[in-house]
């Protein structure tokens, strides 16, 4: 019996069946030989397997260099090839990342981007390629880290209380999908290549470490509020104040849990690892944690600063209110005097004349220091004003080169 089966004619795109050795379109008339049709498609096939393996050759130099436009546009080639291809699939969703990280004007939310890589990343471990496995994690790790600086520079740009929060929130999620990729490595035993799965092990430890710094930093933000100082002067009012937001307690213990366990993986990997590898590790634990502490060191310095001027903003408040004290004290006393002398001066001017220019010039002098003192009292209010709007925090417009406060 014959082979049967479906072709499509190259002419008017007809689908008929073929029955024989020959093929003919019952629309149009086309015909060919059954052999020479399997001779086509067999070397279509063979041109098809060589042009997806440019692309993707092309494809992955172009992801290796960052030269990510170029990356996207080759594994879209090699999709419309082959739509099942799992490291065309999941680069292009990366390299998509990249692209709009790098251009895009305004924050670029991560919550669709996580959801379709874990789809893609249960597609692979279900694929089971050691070799893809192992690129899909270290792309993974480099894409989170990007992501984190990424995190950062947005937040330290746009300081408002939003971006603050997403900051946080996105950084936290950040750190757990980096977590979760450690620990897949880590019970990933078995796999040939164990000295790169060892050292994406210490990468991604390192990574967690880093952001872990980031999320107990916290963030800075800008919020701006109308002053309701004492002072009711327009320059202390309408003050942007930087703050910081922390990590509530629950979130904080959920970090430090996952650094607890991300410290254990690391000494097991070392504790477990032959005298050439434990050589390399530690080489490149030692390089990477000092990056780490070098950021830590610079957000520790930030903090310090924080406080150091928080408790100068304390000192001027404390400070401006002991002379608001002092000042309406004496002020009172020297009204008081003024008024003693005036009735001195009334009584003088009906009994005698004696003491008049004496009376008149100690009345005048106690007004004017009543006068003064009152000048002072107000002046110290208005900075007792400004400084109780900026105690919680810094000011965006208040830090001159020197460190110290200027109002505007």
């Amino acid at each position: 019996m014959a082979e049967q089966y479906s072709e499509i004619c190259p002419i008017c795109g007809n689908k008929f069946e073929i029955n024989g050795t020959m093929a003919k379109c019952s629309v149009c008339g086309w015909t060919d030989s059954v052999k020479s049709l399997k001779r086509k498609e067999n070397s279509m096939d063979a041109d098809s397997e060589i042009a997806m393996y440019r692309f993707m050759s092309s494809a992955d130099a172009f992801f290796a260099k960052k030269g990510y436009e170029e990356a996207y546009a080759n594994y879209g080639s090699v999709l419309d090839m082959d739509g099942s291809n799992l490291k065309a699939i999941f680069r292009r969703e990366l390299t998509s990342q990249y692209l709009m990280m790098e251009s895009s004007s305004v924050y670029l939310s991560s919550d669709g981007f996580f959801t379709k890589i874990r789809d893609i990343k249960a597609r692979i471990i279900k694929h089971g390629d050691e070799k893809l496995t192992l690129t899909a994690s270290r792309d993974m790790l480099e894409y989170l880290s990007c992501r984190a600086d990424y995190e950062k520079k947005y937040a330290s740009v746009h300081k408002n209380q939003k971006t603050a929060a997403s900051y946080l929130a996105d950084t936290l999620l950040l750190y757990e999908y980096t977590a979760e990729t450690v620990v897949y490595l880590r019970d990933k035993e078995g796999i040939k290549n164990e000295r790169t799965r060892a050292n994406l092990i210490m990468y991604g430890c390192n990574l967690c470490m880093k952001i872990r710094g980031m999320l107990l930093s916290g963030a800075e933000y800008v919020e701006s509020v109308k002053m309701d100082d004492q002072s009711k002067d327009p320059s202390a009012k309408n003050v942007s104040r930087i703050k910081r937001m922390k990590l509530d307690q629950k979130e904080e213990l959920q970090v430090e849990t996952l650094a607890g366990n991300v410290r254990q993986i690391k000494k097991d990997l070392l504790a477990g690892a032959s005298p050439e590898l434990y050589a390399e590790l530690t080489a490149e634990n030692e390089k990477t944690e000092k990056a780490v502490e070098r950021d830590a060191e610079k957000e520790d310095q930030k903090r310090l600063e924080y406080e150091m001027w928080r408790r100068r903003n304390e000192a001027e408040y404390i400070a401006a209110d002991k002379r608001i004290i002092i000042f309406g004290i004496a002020e009172r006393a020297a009204f008081v005097m003024a008024v003693i002398m005036a009735l001195v001066f009334v009584a003088e001017l009906i009994i005698s004349d004696v003491f008049m220019g004496q009376l008149i010039a100690a009345t005048l002098l106690f007004a004017a220091v009543s006068v003064t003192l009152g000048v002072l009292k107000r002046a110290a209010m208005k900075k007792k004003g400004f400084y109780a709007e900026v105690i919680d925090g810094d000011s965006a417009n208040l830090r001159s080169s020197g460190g110290k406060f200027t109002e505007l």
